[in-house]
């Protein structure tokens, strides 16, 4: 009897750390394309928060996150939840954090909300200071230097995942997404903030260095690398679920997201916000 207590209690113990346990996971990219005056600049790097509560108006989240000391904060999208129709908690939220520099693109749940919920959303953020990268490129600037930010927002009703390294469909993506965001300036470090990891081939391809994503929640199961997930497009197993992945010559952290959907599920998938120190590559 005393085994089975044990066991069930261990078994409470590792649901709450999968549930509720904020794990900061960090990570150093260095490249010399990264300007000398940016090196050990740090992104603190947020995804699908989906409003989940973290004690009184979120403060052991607030503390973690403006315990970090960063220069910018990248939030890939779902920060709201789509049934619920609504986006104060995420001002709230926001209006709560201590760092200036903000940027925020659109992913499946923001999308979702609606053409009109979602302009007054968009508006409020705005008005908070934050930039909100809608299929746009903007500079974050550090006195003349400067590195590229592309924001794409989620296009739920354009979905191929299944055949994303044929020709064909690497054409595709890569001629819309060209067409939405611009040509690179090769000279420059570009950045890409992006909801969905799964088009990392199509990202690589068109050159961005680093490109930071979510969506995926790490998986609602997460065994050996390889995450377990419920999409549009079916049931997916994919190492593209969370951590740093590398094609080519960009690089890519996708965030296991630090709140919860509908579906509460996590096993060895705790949520997490990350960091990530630049270095200018000598």
């Amino acid at each position: 009897m005393n085994i089975v207590i044990i066991i069930f209690l261990i078994l409470l113990i590792f649901i709450y750390i999968n549930y509720k346990v904020i794990f900061v996971s960090k990570y150093k990219i260095y490249d010399e394309k990264i300007p000398k005056s940016f090196d050990k600049y740090r992104i603190l790097h947020l995804s699908d928060w989906h409003c989940t509560n973290y004690g009184k108006n979120n403060r052991k989240l607030v503390s973690l996150i403006n315990n970090q000391e960063v220069d910018a904060i990248f939030i890939s999208g779902d920060f709201v939840v789509r049934q619920r129709k609504e986006y104060k908690p995420v001002l709230n939220f926001i209006k709560q954090i201590d760092c200036k520099k903000i940027y925020y693109i659109l992913g499946n749940h923001e999308i979702a909300l609606g053409k009109e919920l979602l302009r007054y959303f968009i508006e409020e953020l705005r008005q908070l200071g934050v930039i909100v990268l809608e299929d746009e490129k903007t500079y974050i600037l550090k006195g003349k230097d400067k590195i590229a930010l592309y924001g794409l927002s989620y296009n739920s009703n354009d979905y191929d995942t299944k055949n994303i390294k044929s020709k064909e469909i690497l054409e595709r993506y890569t001629n819309k997404y060209e067409k939405n965001l611009g040509y690179l300036n090769k000279e420059y470090f570009n950045i890409l903030l992006t909801h969905d990891p799964l088009y990392f081939e199509v990202y690589a391809r068109m050159g961005y260095d680093l490109i930071y994503a979510g969506h995926l929640h790490g998986g609602a199961i997460r065994i050996l690398g390889y995450c377990l997930a419920k999409l549009k497009c079916g049931i997916i197993i994919s190492r593209l679920g969370a951590g740093l992945k590398k094609r080519y010559n960009s690089k890519m952290i996708v965030s296991r997201g630090v709140g919860n959907s509908t579906v509460p599920i996590r096993v060895f998938d705790p949520p997490e916000i990350s960091i990530t120190t630049l270095y200018s590559k000598k």
